[in-house]
């Protein structure tokens, strides 16, 4: 593996808790509107692709589902498609905090991988591991059985010729400096109340961050665009409030 990284290093989350000082904080997680690749089935980490007229449609609908709820903080990756959900979601509200990007919020790097067709590299994993499939939905979630996600994006990675593809670990580690970056804000806030957060980023980065701070959370499956999923810190143990809800179905 390139660039390995001791799991020592990464952050707990009783470690990331305790940036809080004892305070409360409620994160929303909202993925980006659906995109072009997303709709031709491309490989789209870092690289970037326009809104559909439907991902237009849903920055207006998880605006309207979050217009009235209460935030402190927003950040977002710095990808295109994050800054484009994002503004659309803050121009909803009548007021809103200035939106922090972030690089370390983007979506896993896939390197050499990018703008690819999905079934192509995924394709090349399957032949190497030399599984049987009628679709090619059974045969990734066969891979996901025999390696884990790890496993998997690692695979992804070593298949990469160029070698700018992320490994796992090099995510978590980057998953763990977005998240101390945001609860040290979010600490730093006025008064000793519960901060609401407000996070746009990508799917498969959303899953890492879910996992980080509950390691139990499933991510069997992909998150739909511009659903929110909803985790806090209260007493010091973080509760999963909701996972991957599409905006015509959030509640607040």
């Amino acid at each position: 593996m390139k660039n390995p990284v001791k799991p020592d290093e990464q952050q707990t989350p009783e470690q990331l808790a305790e940036v809080m000082n004892g305070r409360e904080v409620r994160f929303r997680f909202v993925r980006h509107g659906q995109t072009v690749y997303n709709t031709e089935h491309r490989m789209q980490g870092w690289s970037d692709s326009p809104m559909t007229p439907l991902g237009d449609e849903q920055i207006a609908m998880v605006g309207q589902a979050l217009k009235r709820v209460p935030i402190e903080l927003v950040f977002s990756s710095d990808l295109q498609r994050c800054r484009t959900t994002t503004q659309g979601i803050l121009d909803a509200r009548a007021e809103h905090p200035q939106p922090v990007f972030l690089e370390e919020l983007r979506e896993w790097n896939f390197g050499g991988h990018e703008a690819q067709l999905s079934k192509h590299v995924w394709g090349k994993l399957i032949e190497k591991h030399n599984i049987e499939f009628d679709r090619e939905a059974d045969a990734i979630r066969q891979l996901g059985e025999k390696l884990g996600w790890t496993g998997m994006f690692d695979g992804v990675a070593e298949l990469d010729e160029t070698g700018q593809s992320e490994y796992a670990a090099q995510i978590v580690l980057r998953a763990d400096r977005a998240l101390t970056a945001m609860l040290s804000a979010a600490a730093a806030e006025p008064g000793d109340e519960l901060v609401n957060v407000l996070v746009v980023t990508h799917g498969g980065f959303i899953s890492t961050l879910l996992r980080q701070l509950i390691p139990e959370v499933s991510a069997d499956s992909i998150l739909p665009n511009c659903s929110v999923s909803t985790v806090e810190l209260r007493d010091g143990a973080w509760q999963l409030i909701a996972q991957g809800v599409e905006p015509q179905d959030f509640a607040a």
